[in-house]
């Protein structure tokens, strides 16, 4: 793969704000709060074309009994060739020894993140978003 994959070296701000901008979830995400989430993030995958952002995902988690994969993004030239799944396997990765992995995602991609043994919970979600 001609990519460069970190799971050391942060994105810059701008550049992930520019693949968020891509997407329905995060595209009003500005870069002072991208830079408060970088600087609490701990897992996660940067995936680099050159020196171009193409590919992003974080987890948040303590590190033991619970985690949760987030904020996967890849940019739209660059989908559809593996990069979703190379981010998600990395993220698992180093989660492996966490006791259960939680996400949230678009009916449409079930199929995708059942790949890795992900099923839908049986649980309520809840969310109290300010």
């Amino acid at each position: 793969m001609k990519y460069t994959i970190s799971t050391t070296t942060l994105p810059n701000p701008s550049a992930l704000q520019y693949l968020f901008s891509q997407t329905t979830w995060a595209k009003n995400r500005n870069e002072d709060d991208i830079k408060q989430l970088l600087s609490q993030t701990k897992v996660y995958v940067v995936i680099k074309d050159k020196q171009q952002l193409i590919g992003f995902g974080r987890a948040i988690s303590d590190g033991i009994y619970r985690a949760m994969l987030d904020d996967i993004v890849v940019d739209q030239e660059y989908q559809k060739q593996g990069l979703g799944k190379l981010i998600v396997t990395e993220l698992l990765d180093q989660l492996k020894d966490v006791e259960t992995i939680f996400l949230n995602t678009k009916p449409e991609l079930e199929g995708f993140y059942n790949k890795y043994n992900f099923t839908i919970s049986k649980a309520l979600t809840m969310s109290l978003k300010k």
